[in-house]
């Protein structure tokens, strides 16, 4: 199973498995990391940013057939 890592930063930055991607190119690049076969898609979000990100790259994961995982930090 492909595994894929998304990071939204507190700025909008994108990055596909620690590679810089404009939000245009995000489906694009998670098929390509995908390449077609089952995955998952672990999203790293910061808390700062707009839920409807997470929700575009979410919905985007689920149209190419992956899994969805939030990725969380324990709180202190």
């Amino acid at each position: 199973m492909q595994r894929v890592s998304v990071t939204i930063t507190p700025d909008l930055r994108f990055y596909v498995n620690d590679q810089r991607v404009t939000r245009d190119l995000i489906e694009m690049e998670l098929a390509r990391a995908l390449q077609g076969k089952e995955g998952v898609v672990v999203l790293h979000v910061d808390k700062s940013v707009p839920v409807e990100y997470l929700v575009d790259v979410a919905s985007i994961a689920t149209s190419l057939k992956a899994r969805v995982s939030v990725a969380t930090k324990p709180t202190k």
